[in-house]
């Protein structure tokens, strides 16, 4: 297990000067990669402080959430996926159909239009051609 030492305030005060500060590593131990503890070290020591129930409890909970988040993101996934491709099948084929007809319908008008000039006499579409007003003027 771990032993647990006392140190006194003063003895660490003594120790350590204003000119050691700046530096808590000596060029010595920046070296020593053996000496370093890394943080899943650390994290690999709490086996030891924290009880196995409540170690299994946290373990539980995290698993839970896992599995509630894969299982949102697939369900997700799978309506993302219904959704584009129906608008595909469905909703592309009518939008292209709406299209069609639009200009169909402009068509027939600018049919109209010129029906309409050929069937007027020369000196009433030379009136008509200055005085055009759009619908709703």
């Amino acid at each position: 297990m771990v032993k647990l030492e006392e140190i006194s305030l003063d003895h660490v005060e003594d120790e350590y000067t204003d000119s050691d500060s700046s530096s808590v590593y000596s060029s010595d131990d920046e070296g020593d990669v053996d000496n370093i503890e890394s943080i899943l070290d650390r994290v690999w020591a709490l086996q030891d402080v924290i009880p196995p129930k409540t170690r299994k409890s946290i373990a539980d909970k995290c698993s839970s959430v896992y599995g509630w988040g894969k299982y949102s993101a697939k369900f997700l996934g799978n309506s993302a996926w219904v959704l584009t491709t129906s608008a595909l099948l469905l909703v592309l084929p009518l939008m292209i159909e709406l299209e069609h007809e639009q200009g169909l319908i402009e068509y027939e008008k600018m049919q109209q239009q010129s029906s309409q000039m050929l069937s007027q006499p020369a000196g009433q579409q030379k009136k008509q051609a200055g005085g055009i007003v759009p619908p709703g003027f």
